[in-house]
């Protein structure tokens, strides 16, 4: 009881910028006139609920991992929403223990009111993988940065996984880190067992989606393989999906279906992607600065680095073909789930911050609006 007061006492904030980023959401539906129930069911939500029903009965949807399925198909559609809430929470003490730890300052509300207000808002209060994707590799990094507990962690990181296929990335940025900490760190013994302890797990949790996939398609990758096939994605590099996105804002070379309004919502996109990944590149060049200067190697910041640099790689791989569709749909909501874009805007000072809350809240406000009125942008 005495730590649960505790817990409370010591996260009011954030417990007040939860119920905040919630009102977000019902002033949401307010103003574009939805329902709850109806906004539930759209887009992603659909796959989710025919895989939790009737399994993975065609390859296309198998680029959706399980662990949403699974809780819906167990617990329910009320039942993921319940967790995604709570999930969303825990995810934020946790980012505000994260924040304390590496800047040792107590003023974090800043920080924690532009994820409140973020996309992460609207996308954790819905039957989709953010919530639980930004708890589990927030958790992960944190147990990392703390050198606790090296099972839970690998669980963490496996559950990552299973959940959307770029925690595989964080996945490899903190194996990365615990090889540096052995190399760097002389007193630091239990380097290889904390290793074993947390890659054994991390590992075959990891495998049971592709394995499963093998046994019921004759093919593990089927689901990057439905990529191509069912999702009428290209394969591309992060400088062509780049160019291409400078095409689309600045130019009308690519007319999709000529409608006007399609244009611009697909302009809109562009920016949104190319801004949020302008800014996290310049605050992975920032971390970099940082560590030059200290002349010293920061381990935690690394794999925040690695993880950051990996996540942009991975979402320029493929885009939708820019003849057909928006060319990075989605491309905003991912970057809301990349916990290390918090830690780097919290670390720039009250004005950066301040900024932030403005355009973020601004850009949740639009684009939470047009999900809910159904119109195909995100």
């Amino acid at each position: 009881m005495d730590r649960l007061k505790k817990i409370l006492t010591d996260n009011k904030d954030v417990f007040i910028l939860f119920a905040l980023s919630r009102l977000m959401v019902a002033v949401v539906l307010l103003v574009t006139r939805k329902s709850y129930a109806d906004v539930m069911q759209l887009f992603d939500a659909e796959h989710y609920r025919l895989i939790a029903s009737e399994g993975y009965c065609t390859d296309g949807i198998t680029v959706f991992f399980p662990v949403i399925p699974l809780i819906i198909r167990y617990l329910g559609d009320a039942g993921l929403v319940i967790i995604n809430h709570i999930a969303f929470l825990a995810a934020l003490i946790i980012l505000k223990k994260l924040f304390l730890k590496i800047k040792g300052e107590s003023k974090v509300s800043g920080m924690l009111a532009v994820v409140a207000v973020s996309p992460l808002a609207l996308f954790t209060s819905l039957e989709y993988t953010e919530a639980l994707f930004f708890l589990f590799t927030a958790a992960a990094f944190y147990l990392f940065v703390n050198k606790a507990n090296p099972l839970l962690m690998g669980l963490l990181l496996g559950l990552s996984v299973a959940t959307r296929n770029t925690g595989s990335l964080l996945f490899f940025a903190v194996f990365i880190g615990m090889v540096m900490r052995i190399i760097i760190d002389k007193e630091y013994k239990k380097g290889i067992k904390d290793i074993f302890l947390a890659y054994v797990p991390a590992t075959l949790i990891s495998l049971i989606y592709p394995a499963f996939l093998q046994l019921k398609f004759g093919n593990w990758k089927v689901f990057m393989d439905a990529q191509y096939s069912y999702w009428i994605r290209i394969p591309s590099n992060l400088i062509k999906t780049t160019w291409i996105s400078i095409k689309v804002l600045f130019t009308n070379i690519y007319q999709f279906d000529g409608d006007p309004s399609t244009i611009v919502l697909f302009k809109i996109n562009e920016a949104l992607s190319l801004g949020l990944m302008l800014l996290v590149i310049v605050l992975i060049v920032r971390e970099i600065s940082l560590m030059k200067s200290k002349k010293s190697i920061n381990v935690s910041a690394v794999v925040a680095i690695v993880y950051s640099a990996l996540f942009i790689i991975a979402l320029g791989m493929t885009i939708r073909d820019p003849n057909i569709d928006c060319p990075t749909d989605s491309f905003y909501r991912y970057y809301a789930s990349l916990f290390p874009l918090y830690l780097g805007i919290g670390r720039l000072g009250e004005k950066p911050v301040r900024i932030s809350l403005y355009i973020t809240s601004m850009i949740t406000l639009i684009t939470a609006s047009m999900f809910c009125l159904g119109v195909f942008f995100f």
